[in-house]
């Protein structure tokens, strides 16, 4: 497995990605609304502007497929999503090491989530402890989530 930083071509993909693990992984986590407000909007650019913006994007790529990214920003990780055919082969422990490290190598630390329901054990295996309940609203669409900080790397999230 070869793990990268985001390539313009790979906005196509990600974007698949995205959508089938929200309607395919989560589909039992979250409403059919709670995931149609999710993915209403979003466009494969919207990766690359993200990654334009700052947002540093890790992908993972297998047999010249993508089958998963992470994201990073500041102190948070901001997505890490496997495709559903890929899930239990240590690809999203894999991206969220390359995120730790890239995030050290550039001085900072990634120290907070928003943990889709679920995911809660992944983090935990990887440092983080629950704080407490958060949510988005999309489309008008509340959207729950759990915040997860980091041990030892302080506590709260600001939920909304």
């Amino acid at each position: 497995m070869l793990i990268r930083a985001i390539a313009p071509a790979d906005a196509e993909s990600i974007h698949a990605i995205h959508g089938l693990c929200l309607q395919r992984t989560l589909s039992g986590r979250y409403t059919r609304e709670q995931i149609e407000a999710w993915i209403a909007g979003r466009t494969p650019q919207g990766y690359l502007r993200a990654a334009e913006a700052g947002e540093r994007f890790f992908i993972a790529e297998e047999a010249g497929a993508i089958v998963g990214y992470a994201s990073w920003q500041e102190d948070e990780l901001l997505s890490l999503f496997v495709h559903p055919d890929f899930q239990g082969r240590s690809i999203g422990s894999t991206l969220i090491a390359a995120c730790f490290d890239d995030a050290a190598r550039s001085h900072a630390s990634i120290s907070r989530v928003k943990s889709v329901l679920g995911a809660e054990g992944f983090y935990a295996r990887h440092g983080f402890g629950i704080v407490g309940p958060g949510s988005m609203s999309k489309r008008g669409v509340i959207i729950p989530h759990i915040w997860m900080r980091r041990v030892g790397q302080g506590v709260g999230g600001d939920e909304g």
